[in-house]
């Protein structure tokens, strides 16, 4: 990993759960969709197919952002996550 620079843009404010506290993967797994619409909106590309062979199904779904750096400002019952511009 190597330090970021950049401005933070359009962030998004997940608010705490009392069991959360400073757990970044807890936060965003309990806002999920929100984060999910989030980042599609700065970038976030999804590419699904799905083929039928012989009475059987396969399916992909990809799920691509560029490269991004975020910011993570920690409050006591929120956390703003920036991505850098």
């Amino acid at each position: 990993m190597k330090k970021c620079k950049g401005k933070p843009f359009d962030s998004i404010t997940l608010y705490l759960k009392d069991d959360e506290s400073q757990n970044l993967e807890k936060i965003v797994d309990n806002n999920s969709e929100e984060f999910i619409n989030f980042i599609h909106k700065i970038g976030l590309s999804v590419r699904h197919t799905s083929i039928t062979t012989n009475y059987q199904n396969s399916s992909t779904t990809i799920l691509t952002l560029k490269t991004t750096c975020f910011k993570v400002d920690f409050n006591d019952n929120f956390v703003r996550i920036s991505p850098l511009k």
